[in-house]
């Protein structure tokens, strides 16, 4: 992480505390109105937003589907609120709910809608119990089975003494408020045979087999799902809206005629209204479409009148909202600079917003405005999207996302000020946690950007069992922070190569091969300067040098003008996969430490949230490489269990019994740095003289030299939690023989592998494992550490 974002951090961490207590819920009348998937939680937005701009602050959400962020920015003291949406659909309906209405016009609108339509689409629905003439509400029945599935369909909760007729009001003779299908309701749908319903659309979707949209079974044409009834009925409604004159109030009856699709089609039964293109079989309902139309008018209006606040004039000068791609939108609007950009990330193929609400887009095009509703090839090239349509090849593949997300970084790098940020809500989902979110994070760094932090808000089940099958999984919703670098601080690219991990892997190899002495940093950055020139013909200017400095300096440790290895750092690629899940290994109890600390409680998933923005490179393949091996997984879960138990559904920490007092300090926990302190404060009390501390040298060379009778002896410090090798002994034996040292140890809070063992062994070098460790720190300080990574099973 860079060092110009780590203020920002310390707010977004205050902020976080807040947005966990609060409940992730959509406000019920908003949830009701239109039926868009993905809306958020407009409380939380508020709160983040309110806590990061001020009265002078310019947002800006470039897709902002349902609004959520837009009437979340409403509720702050933002100057200005900017929104653009490439979907017509998702703009129309948002667009009337929030702009000004006039309610005395809107009512009568609908009074004289209903006074046209209202008694013929009922007499549709007409029906009788007990001789009396009734009306139904709701039909309950199989479609693939004819009348049969009309008469006798398949029990379910809501049929009770196969009465699978709900009516619109109880029988004024046997109380009911349903009853059996019979001959005369047969008839009455035979009597609809003569109904023209040819304008209905026939309209073929775009296929899309995870959304149900498929040619095999006819739900690639929109007549499918729709019985006569409701055709005739949403017609007749259609009919009467056309004959009002265009205004705002015509609009909002025309989306809630258009919310209503998704309940007038055949739908499944107790269906939720996201799953819009099943052609059923069985267990179907049919609902009475005035019912539906007349309910979702009424819940518009009850939202606009519950929210006047977020109520906009059409010449709004606070929040201005836009029908159009958002990269066309900045490049065309260069004046805008926003303080924050806050939206929902684009997903892969959990949303693909413009196959999803074809439903309602196909309608729109139809009957309400051909120009402004239709579905363009530049549209669809325009969408951020992962899909499996045949006919989107374009969009079908996690390379052409990336390059999506490359441009979408790119082009919001331009519409937000230095040092502003860039918030997304995310929820990646299974099995595409480790690869698209560490793309995320390198195409973020390409553009401009840095990772911040992210806030985990739905915490259900952090289980092993149910989170570890998986390593690539994120299961929760989060919103992740992105900072604006100025260009000084921006990441060295060279088109689409991150130079700064070619600059590591440089200085890595020339670090590596001096040993325990290390590397002037004027030789690394000569180096470095020398490659630019030879490899990629740039020649360095004084910015780039600065540049190149500060790089090396922020990956490794540099001690009086000289560059060592930060053992600490993982050096992903460069390193083998042993050493470096070694690494990865000894970092855990770390980041346990830390939310522990933090939190007092944390998720599986937050372990690897912390292992993820810990990598030096962004390459999203060598950290999925790293825990993709069964026996690392294993040996993580296993790790987390020695310090922590469940609790409510979260990690927390495990009291353990041999811990000798409250204030005790796990050693195992101590980072490396605070564990050569340590050491060189045993080895003072065991009597050693002019202890220095070497530092920065990690595992190459020594950490401590001390004396004992004159003799200068050297210890290597492993506050690690994997074995020990023997590598790491092959090369303290060589600074041993190399300066003639008197003797050489190795110090750790673990063990060691017989490997490791056998080399000690034969080169000489002592060894001492955790449980040594802990019983030399007692003998000097007794009960003021102990080793959790041992002592805890």
């Amino acid at each position: 992480m860079k060092d110009c974002v780590k203020k920002t951090k310390d707010r977004i961490l205050q902020i976080e505390t807040i947005v966990q207590a609060l409940p992730n819920t959509v406000p019920g009348e908003f949830r009701v109105t239109f039926n868009y998937k993905g809306r958020k939680s407009i409380n939380i937005a508020s709160e983040v937003l309110a806590r990061l701009t001020d009265d002078s602050s310019v947002v800006f959400d470039p897709f902002f589907g349902s609004g959520s962020f837009i009437l979340a920015a409403a509720n702050t003291k933002a100057k200005e609120i900017i929104g653009t949406e490439l979907d017509q659909y998702s703009y129309f309906a948002f667009h009337s709910l929030v702009l000004k209405t006039d309610y005395d016009k809107l009512n009568n609108y609908f009074q004289y809608i209903k006074k046209t339509v209202y008694d013929q689409i009922m007499s549709l629905y007409q029906t009788e119990c007990c001789g009396s003439v009734n009306y139904i509400s709701k039909l309950l029945f199989d479609p693939a089975n004819g009348e049969e599935g009309l008469f006798n369909p398949v029990p379910n909760r809501e049929i009770q003494n196969h009465e699978n007729v709900k009516l619109v009001a109880a029988c004024p003779y046997c109380g009911k408020k349903s009853k059996r299908f019979d001959e005369k309701d047969l008839q009455k749908i035979k009597s609809l045979d003569s109904f023209d319903t040819s304008r209905f659309p026939n309209t073929e979707y775009i296929e899309n087999s995870r959304i149900n949209i498929t040619k095999e079974t006819g739900a690639n044409k929109y007549d499918k799902i729709f019985v006569k009834r409701s055709k005739i009925a949403l017609l007749l409604i259609q009919d009467a809206i056309n004959s009002i004159p265009n205004c705002n109030e015509r609009d909002l009856l025309e989306n809630a005629l258009v919310s209503t699709l998704s309940l007038a089609r055949i739908a499944m039964y107790g269906s939720a209204t996201d799953i819009l293109y099943h052609v059923l079989k069985e267990k179907a309902q049919e609902t009475n479409v005035w019912l539906l139309f007349e309910e979702k008018y009424k819940n518009f209006v009850n939202f606009k009148k519950a929210h006047p606040e977020f109520q906009i004039d059409e010449n709004d000068a606070r929040i201005k909202l836009f029908r159009a791609d958002y990269a066309t939108f900045i490049n065309a609007h260069p004046e805008i600079k926003a303080d924050i950009i806050y939206t929902d990330f684009p997903y892969t193929d959990q949303v693909p917003y413009l196959e999803r609400n074809q439903l309602y887009r196909v309608w729109l095009e139809t009957f309400y405005d051909k120009k402004t509703f239709a579905l363009t090839k530049q549209m669809l090239d325009e969408e951020i999207v992962l899909t499996n349509a045949p006919s989107r090849q374009n969009k079908n593949t996690i390379e052409s996302y990336c390059r999506d997300l490359d441009n979408m970084f790119s082009q919001l790098s331009k519409a937000i000020r230095p040092d502003g940020l860039a918030v997304f809500t995310l929820n990646l989902g299974k099995e595409k946690y480790f690869k698209i979110y560490l793309e995320i994070m390198n195409l973020a760094r390409k553009n401009g950007f840095e990772f911040v932090h992210s806030i985990t808000l739905k915490k259900n089940d952090p289980t092993l069992k149910k989170q570890s099958s998986k390593t690539n999984t994120l299961s929760h919703e989060q919103i992740v922070f992105f900072q604006k670098l100025s260009d000084d601080n921006a990441y060295f690219y060279l088109n689409e190569m991150n130079y700064e991990f070619e600059i590591t892997k440089f200085v890595y190899r020339q670090v590596t091969k001096a040993g325990a002495n290390g590397v002037s940093i004027s030789a690394a950055v000569q180096g470095i300067i020398d490659n630019l020139l030879q490899t990629h013909k740039i020649v360095a200017n004084t910015k780039i040098i600065e540049k190149i400095r500060r790089i090396i300096q922020s990956n490794f440790s540099c001690i009086h003008g000289f560059v060592f290895l930060d053992e600490n750092r993982l050096y992903l690629t460069i390193e083998d996969d042993d050493l470096l899940f070694a690494k990865l290994y000894n970092l855990v109890p770390l980041y346990i430490k830390k939310l522990l600390k933090t939190h007092n409680k944390f998720l599986l998933e937050d372990i690897y949230q912390e292992l993820t923005t810990s990598l030096c490179d962004g390459n999203p393949k060598t950290i999925e490489q790293v825990l993709a091996n069964d026996e690392h997984q294993k040996a993580i879960e296993k790790l987390i269990k020695n310090y922590c138990t469940i609790q409510d559904g979260y990690f927390v920490e495990r009291k353990a019994e041999t811990v000798p007092c409250e204030n005790a300090i796990d050693i195992s926990t101590l980072s490396g740095t605070e564990f050569e302190q340590l050491i060189k404060n045993l080895l003072t009390a065991e009597g050693y003289e002019d202890v220095l501390v070497v530092g920065g040298s990690g595992d190459l060379g020594v950490d401590l030299i001390a004396k004992k009778n004159e003799n200068a002896c050297i210890f290597q410090c492993k506050r690690w939690n994997a074995n020990v090798g023997s590598t790491p002994i092959q090369r303290l034996y060589t600074e041993l023989t190399l300066h003639k040292y008197y003797k050489a140890f190795c110090i750790t809070t673990s063990d060691y592998t017989e490997d490791g063992k056998k080399e000690a062994k034969l080169c000489g070098v002592e060894i001492i494992n955790g449980l040594q460790t802990i019983e030399l720190l007692n003998k000097h300080f007794p009960g003021r550490y102990f080793n959790g990574a041992i002592t805890i099973r």
